[in-house]
């Protein structure tokens, strides 16, 4: 579930849909944005009531999430994430970017011999 704040909501506001979604058992995710600040639901095994969110201070609605994989769904986060890997090699490898990358190596590593020769 997602938690989209009024852009004029306080940070005591936010604090308290976040403390409101730690009593519950959960995780709470702040997204701060450009204009306002979005609270992701993690940890929930099962559905959410929106009505336990909806009447907050602050809050301006109430959406709910059904991709299995909230974290790395567009609802989440709309844009690429982009991990940059070994960045002190030629300004490293961006994985997650436009173009394709592959990662190869053997599946076992018995010996340091064994890798050398490999």
């Amino acid at each position: 579930m997602l938690i989209v704040m009024q852009s004029r909501a306080s940070a005591d506001e936010i604090q308290g849909v976040c403390g409101a979604i730690a009593e519950l058992g959960w995780q709470a995710r702040p997204l701060p944005g450009g204009t306002r600040t979005a609270i992701g639901i993690v940890g929930n095994d099962r559905p959410v009531d929106p009505g336990c969110f909806e009447g907050m201070p602050g809050v301006l609605e109430v959406i709910r999430v059904t991709a299995p994989y909230k974290l790395v769904s567009r609802e989440w986060q709309p844009h690429d994430s982009i991990v940059v890997v070994a960045p002190d090699l030629n300004g490293g490898v961006a994985i997650g970017g436009s173009e394709c990358v592959l990662i190869a190596g053997p599946c076992a590593v018995e010996s340091e011999s064994q890798l050398l020769e490999t």
